[in-house]
C-alpha cells in the first residue's frame, strides 16, 4: 500500500503533456511579464481561466494557488467606473466557474467552490461556495493547491 501509482503512458501521451505544461508555464510568465500582473511562479490555473486584463496590475494571486477551468477573476466595473485590486492568498483552490468580483481578498488556504460569485472577503482556512458565495466552513487546513489535510 506504500507504493504510490504511476499512470504508464504511451510516447504520444508524454509528448503531449509535456507540450500542455510548456504552454502553460509560458501563459503564466506572459502574464507577469507583459501585463504585469502579480502571479507567483509557482500559481498554476486551466487554459480557460480568464483574468482581467482591464486593469492587469490589479491581478494578485499567491504562491501554490490553483484556479480551475472557466474561473473569473475581475478587477474592474465598467458601470461604476471601478478599479481596484483583487487578491487570491497562498494554497487556494478555485472550483470551475467561479467568479471573483473586483476588489475582494481571499485568504490564505480558502476553497471556494465550482460556479461561486464572490463577492465579499473570504478569511483565510475557509471554504465558501454559492452564489453569492457564503462561507460554508471554517478552520480547515490545506496543503499546495488547495488539498485539504485531513
Amino acid at each position: 500500500m506504500s507504493e504510490r501509482f504511476e499512470p504508464k503512458y504511451g510516447p504520444i501521451k508524454k509528448i503531449y503533456l509535456k507540450f500542455r505544461d510548456i504552454i502553460l508555464s509560458s501563459r503564466c510568465y506572459f502574464y507577469r511579464a507583459c501585463y504585469r500582473m502579480n502571479i507567483h511562479p509557482t500559481a498554476k490555473f486551466s487554459m480557460s481561466t480568464k483574468l482581467d486584463k482591464t486593469n492587469p496590475r490589479g491581478v494578485n494571486i499567491g504562491k501554490y494557488t490553483y484556479l480551475a477551468f472557466g474561473s473569473v477573476v475581475l478587477t474592474h466595473d465598467m458601470c461604476r467606473r471601478f478599479h481596484t485590486s483583487t487578491f487570491i492568498g497562498e494554497s487556494c483552490f478555485i472550483g470551475a466557474h467561479a467568479i471573483i468580483m473586483p476588489g475582494v481578498k481571499i485568504g490564505n488556504q480558502c476553497i471556494i467552490g465550482a460556479g461561486s460569485v464572490v463577492v465579499s472577503n473570504v478569511p483565510d482556512n475557509c471554504i465558501a461556495a454559492g452564489n453569492p458565495a457564503k462561507i460554508i466552513r471554517t478552520g480547515i487546513k490545506t496543503e499546495r493547491y488547495g488539498k485539504i489535510i485531513k
